[in-house]
Parts: C-alpha cells; sequence; structure tokens
C-alpha cells in the first residue's frame, strides 16, 4: 500500500474537524492512532480511510456526500454504518451502531472494534471508569452482533476489554 489515499482523507479530517469542548477526547488523535494501527496490521486503505472518518459525519462538517465524491462508495457505507443515529434515544444508539455495523458485514464492525479498543485504551490512562464500562458493554454488544465466522484478529481486543478489571 502507497498511502497517498490515507493521506488524502487525514488532510480531510484536519481542514473539517473543529476542536469542540464538548468532545470526551482528542478526535484528532484517537483517528490517527487506530488508522496507523490498522495500517500496521496490514489492513487495505480503504479500511484505514474508513476508520480515518469514521467520527467524521458526528464530529467535523464533512458530509456523506463529500465523502462518497473524495472516497469509494464503500468508504462511505463503513462511515455511515459507524455513525450515531441522533434520532434516536442515548440508550439506544448502542446497540443499534453495533447491529448496523454487523449488518453491514466485517469491514464495518472490524472499524466499530477498533474504535472501541482505542477508547478503552484512553479511558484506561484517563482512569475513567464510566468509559470503560461503556466500552465493556460495547465489548459484549459487539460479541452478540458479529458472525462467529469472521476470523480476524481484532476480534482479540473485545475478550480483552470483556476482562478488563477496574480494580
Amino acid at each position: 500500500m502507497i498511502g497517498f489515499e490515507f493521506e488524502k482523507a487525514l488532510k480531510f479530517l484536519c481542514t473539517y474537524f473543529h476542536e469542540s469542548e464538548n468532545l470526551k477526547k482528542p478526535t484528532i488523535f484517537h483517528s490517527v492512532r487506530v488508522g496507523t494501527f490498522l495500517w500496521n496490521l496490514g489492513y487495505n486503505e480503504k479500511l484505514q480511510i474508513a476508520w480515518l472518518l469514521h467520527d467524521s459525519l458526528e464530529d467535523t462538517t464533512m458530509t456523506e456526500s463529500f465523502i462518497q465524491k473524495e472516497f469509494w462508495s464503500e468508504v462511505l457505507a463503513i462511515v455511515q454504518a459507524n455513525t450515531k443515529n441522533i434520532n434516536l434515544d442515548k440508550s439506544e444508539r448502542n446497540e443499534d451502531i453495533i447491529r448496523r455495523c454487523a449488518e453491514y458485514g466485517k469491514d464495518a464492525i472490524v472499524i466499530k472494534v477498533a474504535d472501541v479498543y482505542d477508547n478503552f485504551l484512553f479511558y484506561i490512562s484517563e482512569g475513567n471508569i464510566l468509559e470503560i464500562e461503556r466500552c465493556k458493554k460495547l465489548a459484549n454488544l459487539i460479541s452478540i452482533h458479529r458472525h462467529t465466522s469472521w476470523n480476524d484478529p481484532i476480534f482479540s481486543k473485545i475478550s480483552e476489554i470483556q476482562l478488563y478489571n477496574n480494580a
């Protein structure tokens, strides 16, 4: 993989992103960490770009039509699957997003696993027990909704999250 599309996606993410006080974590760093993580694990560039942009519809002014125009349709579909439905009650959003990722397929759920795992590591470093517990709940939902035939090393991160002891 050459990485020029990855760089293009990162440039757009930085251009469209506007730091907000209401975000729980630094989104740009989160996106770069996991994009690089997926790169180092050998995931294809479409997945890396979908990762970089996975929060873009929630946290930036980037639009679906922009993502469609600049990148592949598959990237937009994975980003859409990983985007919270703000029309749902907060109590329903986690189940909905995991279900939609699983329905889309392995690529979308791989992105969600990487997302939850990076959030988990960040919240451990911050000592944020409430968010660690939220990550554990998301890991449990992923375990319920993912197809067991999807063999991928990233799924081992789900067990790591589930087995983590806050004490």
